[in-house]
Formats: structure tokens, sequence, C-alpha cells
């Protein structure tokens, strides 16, 4: 047998030569490469396909989620909308990708993300109860409660990354002093004094800024009172005005 083509996208043009098109063998996806064949033979059962043209939306934030995606051939880019009306570019998913994980948290939810078709796309559509019944099968209830708890938290972390990162060194130094008190901070009269040390180099990092710029944003925040030391301690004096500035960034 000769190997298997790689994906080829061809820069002004939505075709894209892909190992899986066509292909609903599941065999090529990375996350379920490991499963048995009987599993991956439940989910080809299971399994809806799609067709998209370059530019239509496969699901919108907020929509309801009950669906994951297996990228047939194309590429689906993968977005989320910015405080600031920005869209932040997440991934882009080529052939044998799975997306919409966001389906896998019980109580439902809408989606946090926005896919399109990045270029024509094929799809594959898989209901949530369906897959876990296909990879637990009588153990489907047990396996839907882990992957749930581990899904929302991955979910979570991205989608706190990624706001982060579209944001301005101010608001990053703000966010990540609201985190701080949120976590470690003991709230009294003068605001939230934070019960665990935090350095100029520990902030820097989690801004992700210089020392010199993120100590040029606190000495900002004390003029404005925003901020203060209380015996070596950090005290938030206005953790809304804070979180105000977080989102603004």
């Amino acid at each position: 047998m000769g190997r298997m083509a790689v994906p080829v996208v061809t820069l002004g043009s939505p075709e894209i030569v892909a190992p899986l098109a066509g292909d609903r063998s599941l065999r090529g996806v990375p996350t379920l490469d490991r499963l048995r064949p009987e599993q991956r033979a439940a989910l080809v059962r299971r399994l809806v396909t799609r067709e998209y043209r370059r530019g239509e939306l496969v699901y919108a934030p907020g929509g309801e989620a009950r669906y994951l995606y297996v990228v047939l051939s194309g590429v689906a880019r993968l977005s989320m909308p910015a405080p600031s009306g920005r869209r932040i570019l997440l991934h882009l998913l080529p052939a044998g990708e799975m997306f919409g994980h966001s389906a896998l948290i019980e109580g439902g939810g809408g989606r946090l993300f926005e896919a399109v078709a990045y270029t024509a796309l094929r799809v594959g559509r898989l209901r949530t109860d369906h897959f876990l019944e296909a990879l637990g099968g009588r153990d489907a209830r047990a396996l839907g409660h882990a992957v749930s708890l581990l899904t929302e938290r991955w979910i979570t972390l991205v989608q706190r990354l990624a706001l982060f990162l579209a944001q301005d060194l101010q608001a990053r130094v703000a966010a990540s002093l609201v985190e701080v008190a949120r976590g470690f901070g003991v709230e009294d009269a003068r605001g939230h004094v934070l019960s665990l040390r935090i350095t100029q180099d520990a902030l820097a990092d989690l801004s992700a800024g210089s020392v010199r710029k993120v100590n040029g944003v606190l000495r900002r925040f004390t003029r404005q009172g925003l901020i203060g030391r209380d015996g070596g301690r950090l005290v938030l004096h206005r953790l809304d005005e804070l979180a105000a500035l977080a989102l603004d960034g």
C-alpha cells in the first residue's frame, strides 16, 4: 500500500486533499485511534455526515450543545468572541480532529465557541449519548460523569486563556489581581487582603508581561487608589473596579 496522503491546503482555494475525505471508518481520528474496533464501529453506525460551504457556520456561541463533530475532510475554524468585540482564533482543525466538546458537559449550557467552515468542510456528527454508549456500554452514565468533569475544567481553562491573551497589559494585570483575590483574598474593611504573598516577578508571570511594565501598571493602580500595601500584604481596595478594567481590555 502507498503512504497515506497528508492534508494539503492550497492558498486562495477552498479545496483540500485530506486522508479522511469521505472516510467513515474513523481510523485516522487521533482522539479515537486507541478505541477497540467494535467501539469505532458503534460510532460509525451513529455518524451523520454533512457538508458545509467555506465560511458557513457550523454552530454559534450560545447554541445548544448536543453533538460532537469529526472533521472528515476540509478544515474547521474554532474561535470565540472577546468582550472587546474581537474574535479570538483558537484552532484550525484539519481532517481527523474532533470538536464540539462542550456537548460532553452534563446539565447543558450553551456553546462557548464558534465553529465555521474555514474551507469546504465535511463533518460527521455524533449525539453525545451515542458517543458515551459506544465507549462505555453499560457504564456509559458513570463514564459521562467523569468525562463531564474533566471537559468542563478543560474548556474553562481554554476560555480563560484565550480571553486573557486578547487583553492589553493593564487588563491582564487587573485580571490577575482579581483571580488571586478570589483564590487567596480575605475581605475586610480595607478591601481584599491577599493571604498569599505575591512577588513582583510572580505577578509579571501571571500577567505575561515584563517586570518593568507590570510595575508601571501597579504604580498607576496605586495612584488611583485601587490597590495598596499593608504590612507587606497587597490589598485590593476596589475589586469591582479592577474586574471592570479586566473586562474593558
